[in-house]
């Protein structure tokens, strides 16, 4: 019996029994009244009984079993990456910024110089679309132009990335090292004269702990200007490493073929740094074919690296006689404050070294590197007088952070062989303050 009928039922008897009795009733119809008056109790407890079900909440219903949209910041350095709950799906801001000063001049006053220039002013987005497809896109915003840098899809098969769009192409140690790694403000000469850049294309690259391999075709770049037949590029690499007790080390070739159809190549370099002007160039034909090898170590505080390619430009000497270019680098390097500098020998190329004490109120130091470069380019052969170019450059860089970095460049750069036997030579000082995410 329910709490309401309780006290109902003392009510409805109380107040029958207020009644006055009628004396003529006989005992069986007061038993048949007694009767009629439970039967009416029960008939109000039942009815008490479904006004209290009726009013009680709806048995609650079980959800579908839906995809957790949850997004979260992860801790990475130097700026959180954005995830998804499954862990497939990333996004990331990347940027760089450099800051370049730079002052020199040569001796036949090709640039006489002291100024400023914003090097570089990136900023783009990469992550992962699902766990096996990765996306890249990077623009330049220096120089108050926009030139886009990376924009790609890499699709991940077993263990070979596909790469579609536009990317670096696969030639060179330094030319595949970050430009906020490689140890100078500057890559070598040869880099710049013989044209290694990105392209527009699909490339395959696989590899192991100790071995890498990347291949690709491109057909010029993000750009195109109508009624342009666009040339070709093939390009690939391989490199080879280990470690040995404290020492990493890596050997790797390259090469490449470039038929620019309705473009004419050229080949130039300019001293030290983005700053000076070109002190060897000479012109080509539409086609050229290139080898380049390349060595280099890390052992504890000590670094050094070497590269060498050799140039085949076709029908770019007189009498229609192909011009063979060379050039290249050797360097040595020392980190002051004993940290090591990395060497990823699977992607074949430096990495970002770790700060022990980085700069900051504490009273840290951040890391201080030496290094010491011989470079060397020749564009003089069979009637093709760009000159040889043999550059001396030392670099101090004092990284504050792994993100913070400033460099400062010397360099004394000498030429020869230029046309009539013309020599020149020069000397410029750069300054760097390097900043990326």
């Amino acid at each position: 019996m329910t709490r309401f009928a309780k006290l109902i039922c003392p009510a409805l008897l109380f107040t029958t029994c207020l009644t006055p009795p009628a004396f003529s009733q006989t005992r069986d119809e007061l038993t048949s009244e007694v009767n009629s008056l439970k039967n009416r109790v029960e008939a109000l407890e039942k009815l008490i009984e479904k006004l209290t079900t009726a009013g009680a909440p709806a048995p609650a219903m079980s959800k579908p079993d839906l995809p957790d949209k949850t997004v979260t910041f992860s801790s990475s350095d130097p700026a959180p990456t954005l995830k998804s709950a499954d862990g497939k799906s990333e996004f990331n801001v990347r940027g760089r910024v450099f800051v370049d000063w730079s002052a020199g001049s040569d001796d036949q006053g090709t640039f006489d110089i002291s100024g400023t220039k914003l090097r570089a002013a990136w900023f783009g987005v990469e992550g992962k679309a699902t766990d096996n497809i990765k996306y890249k896109f990077e623009a330049d915003f220096g120089g108050n132009n926009v030139s886009v840098k990376d924009a790609y899809l890499q699709f991940k098969v077993q263990n070979w990335a596909y790469t579609i769009g536009q990317s670096k192409m696969p030639n060179s140690l330094e030319w595949n090292t970050a430009i906020s790694q490689t140890s100078l403000m500057e890559r070598g000469a040869f880099k710049s004269a013989f044209g290694f850049g990105r392209g527009m294309g699909i490339k395959a690259g696989t590899g192991g702990d100790t071995w890498g391999f990347t291949a690709g075709i491109f057909q010029g770049t993000n750009t195109f200007s109508s009624n342009t037949e666009e040339g070709w590029t093939a390009a690939a690499r391989v490199n080879y490493g280990g470690k040995l007790d404290n020492t990493t080390w890596l050997v790797g070739m390259s090469g490449r073929l470039r038929d620019m159809n309705d473009r004419t190549l050229s080949y130039k370099a300019k001293a030290v740094t983005n700053l000076t002007s070109n002190l060897v160039s000479t012109g080509g034909t539409n086609k050229d074919k290139l080898i380049a090898a390349e060595a280099a170590f890390s052992h504890g505080a000590f670094f050094g690296a070497a590269e060498y390619a050799f140039l085949s430009a076709t029908d770019a000497g007189t009498l229609g006689r192909n011009a063979n270019f060379s050039g290249g680098y050797i360097e040595f390097g020392y980190i002051l404050t004993g940290e090591n500098r990395p060497l990823d020998i699977k992607k074949g190329a430096w990495g970002r070294p770790k700060v022990a004490n980085p700069f900051d109120r504490k009273g840290g130091l951040g890391m201080w590197q030496i290094t010491a470069r011989y470079d060397t380019l020749d564009l003089t052969n069979n009637g093709a007088f760009g000159g040889q170019q043999t550059s001396y450059i030392v670099n101090l860089s004092w990284y504050m952070t792994r993100y913070v970095r400033a460099l400062l460049d010397y360099g004394h750069t000498e030429v020869s062989d230029l046309a009539l036997g013309a020599e020149n030579a020069s000397d410029v000082v750069g300054l760097r303050l390097n900043v990326d995410w």
